[in-house]
């Protein structure tokens, strides 16, 4: 898990983490990175799908909830 998620750009890896594991809205994530909340959400969901990709989907369950 710790290398899939590494493997994600930067921001990418910094939504994933306030959205996914911190619980962050995606209001406040926005306000947090500075792009729009649209952006932010189309870069977590983008996030989940690589990490889909490379792990079991039992690893994810929690963090996509």
């Amino acid at each position: 898990l710790h290398a899939a998620i590494a493997a994600l750009e930067p921001r990418d890896r910094e939504i994933l983490l306030l959205r996914g594991v911190e619980q962050v809205g995606s209001q406040t994530v926005a306000q947090i990175v500075g792009i729009s909340v649209d952006a932010v959400n189309k870069r977590y969901q983008r996030s989940l799908k690589r990490l889909r990709a490379l792990l079991p989907e039992s690893v994810l369950e929690e963090i996509d909830a």
